[in-house]
């Protein structure tokens, strides 16, 4: 089987591999490789499947459609009613006030599976009665306790819960691992996702929208976690909506608590306006992607955060890595408070494009664009160098700023610092393709045509080191 051409004698784990040195050829590959090995570890032939509709039909013993279980038994029905290798298929409609509780989990090879299922009336909605004006109180509508590992959630709608999924804090003598999350969306709560101690973890496709305080929150204990084209938007530009949040709201949150997050691949994510305009202290917090610095081993390939009060990326976690990413619009697009490398980025709009507060930082081959109050900065307690190689800084009053004693050194960056940067004739324009303000980090439009090898190109090819770990 697939599990021994990569070492594992058992149940493969989602994503391990990626934290190897695969090339870029081969990542969707091995994504759609481990794909079926979950498919097939929850396949109906490994067990059997019980069917539940909002109403309910029939005798309601959930052996199938015609005789489905009624939404009222969702609370209990993964312990009660699954097997390890069986699933629950929750058909289309709406599921008022569920919820779902799993206390114990699958085995490896042998996933519990909760699947929604498009009967023709769209995929199944769990709706609660949670509101913006008390984001405290509410229930939850699924809820992974202690014991709760190799469970597979896929195809769920949920609105209206304080939060939307939560896998609790457990001791430390318990192995809780291998849940998996597919096209789970979120919206209208005060979390989306609140994660606690579960190791080999991931995240596809799972889209969270007006949140008031955290969209995805990984508390503590968190090893080798993978998040895959999933987006966090608190208020989908609504300003009306921006007024409701609360304090220090956050798209994805990598957190500090009692043990580290560790292993931590973010790509494709995207976060976008986590705004609370109404803070009343002077320094107004709000950031796309936030990892502490007890985490260890943190990647983001090819993101964006779009839109933030404060930080695109505030990032305290040592030695991480950003790859192809992009922040537009933010007041301090990326913020670096001890070492990294940027590899191919970009920084649009705002008050800066990269911030440090400690060092060294490198920045290869990244394009700083239209910051009012300069490209690159050190702050506060920086006194290790920013060194940027090969990058292009343009349309800012001022390419460098200083406020600490850390050295900002330049080799083979373009600096075209006048709002003309992009006219043609001048030997340090960059000719951008297609210079758009508010842009949405999609496409060629900050390409370089003038200077194919430096600054940001939407399609560079990464290099295999920098995959690795």
């Amino acid at each position: 089987m697939l599990a021994s051409c990569f070492g594992y004698a058992g149940f493969l784990p989602p994503f391990p591999p990626l934290f190897s040195s695969p090339s870029e050829f081969m990542r969707p590959l091995i994504a759609t490789m481990f794909g079926l090995m979950f498919s097939a570890a929850a396949a109906p032939a490994m067990g059997a499947d019980v069917y539940v509709t909002p109403d309910g039909a029939g005798r309601k013993d959930g052996s199938n459609w015609e005789h489905a279980l009624s939404g009222d038994s969702l609370p209990n029905a993964v312990d009660d009613r699954l097997k390890p290798g069986d699933r629950l298929l929750i058909g289309g409609g709406v599921y008022t006030n569920a919820k779902i509780v799993v206390n114990q989990g699958g085995q490896p090879e042998r996933l519990k599976q909760i699947e929604g299922v498009d009967r023709g009336e769209g995929l199944p909605i769990f709706r609660g009665v949670w509101n913006e004006d008390a984001p405290s109180k509410g229930a939850t509508a699924v809820r992974f306790n202690a014991e709760a590992g190799y469970v597979r959630l896929v195809n769920l709608r949920i609105e209206r819960y304080m939060t939307g999924v939560s896998v609790v804090k457990s001791s430390q003598n318990t192995d809780r691992s291998h849940l998996s999350f597919d096209d789970v969306d979120i919206r209208f709560a005060r979390y989306g996702f609140y994660v606690s101690d579960c190791d080999d973890m991931q995240l596809v496709d799972c889209d969270l929208t007006r949140y008031t305080k955290h969209g995805f929150r990984f508390e503590q204990g968190c090893d080798r976690v993978e998040l895959l084209r999933c987006t966090a938007d608190c208020s989908e530009g609504d300003e009306g909506w921006e007024e409701k949040t609360e304090l220090l709201p956050f798209g994805f949150n990598v957190n500090h608590g009692n043990s580290p997050n560790r292993d931590f691949l973010f790509d494709q994510c995207v976060a976008s306006n986590n705004m609370m305009p109404l803070q009343k202290g002077r320094y107004k917090n709000g950031d796309g992607f936030v990892v502490e610095g007890s985490a260890q081993n943190v990647r983001f390939h090819h993101c964006r955060a779009i839109r933030n009060q404060d930080a695109g990326y505030d990032l305290k976690v040592e030695d991480v890595k950003l790859i192809g990413c992009v922040a537009v619009d933010n007041k301090r697009n990326f913020r670096i408070w001890s070492t990294g490398t940027l590899w191919n980025c970009f920084a649009g709009g705002g008050v800066l494009g990269l911030w440090c507060n400690g060092g060294p930082v490198l920045a290869q081959r990244c394009t700083f664009y239209g910051s009012r109050t300069a490209g690159v900065q050190t702050d506060d307690r920086a006194k290790l160098p920013i060194t940027l190689r090969d990058c292009i800084i343009a349309n800012t009053p001022r390419a460098f700023r200083k406020t600490a004693r850390g050295p900002i050194k330049s080799e083979g960056t373009i600096m075209s610092e006048v709002a003309e940067s992009n006219a043609p004739g001048s030997d340090a324009a960059p000719q951008f393709i297609r210079p758009t303000e508010h842009w949405d980090g999609v496409g060629p439009a900050f390409d370089s045509r003038q200077f194919p090898d430096k600054g940001f190109h939407s399609d560079a090819k990464t290099p295999d080191a920098l995959l690795g770990t």
